[in-house]
């Protein structure tokens, strides 16, 4: 069953880059659309300069130290929900059950996601 869900994903996944590229050669050839792909590459470097301009004055040191603190608490908060992710996957092979009860007396039901990874 895995195997058969497999080669229909691929097979879409095929059919869907056939749809894409056509699409894309579609558009190419639309004068409305090249014009609006000039408009938009112009807007593009406009945006370019105004993320140069941000950029030089995030560098400044206080700003830069304020920066680096969030990466680190995004980083040490990444750290835990995968923590919290095992331990999780823990609880529910020692219980046997997709819900527990938090600190504060609620019902906790837990969702678990898996994907494939090649």
């Amino acid at each position: 069953m895995i195997l058969k869900r497999l080669e229909i994903i691929e097979e879409l996944q095929q059919e869907l880059n056939k749809l894409k590229t056509h699409y894309e050669e579609t558009l190419e050839s639309d004068p409305q659309y090249q014009k609006a792909q000039v408009e938009h590459e112009e807007v593009k470097k406009q945006v370019s300069q105004i993320k140069e301009k941000q950029e030089k004055i995030e560098s400044n040191p206080s700003y830069k130290s304020i920066s680096d603190q969030m990466k680190e608490k995004r980083t040490e908060l990444k750290d835990h929900k995968e923590a919290l992710a095992q331990e999780l996957m823990d609880y529910y092979r020692e219980k046997g059950t997709l819900e527990f009860e938090d600190s504060e007396g609620n019902v906790r039901r837990m969702k678990f996601s898996v994907r494939l990874v090649s």
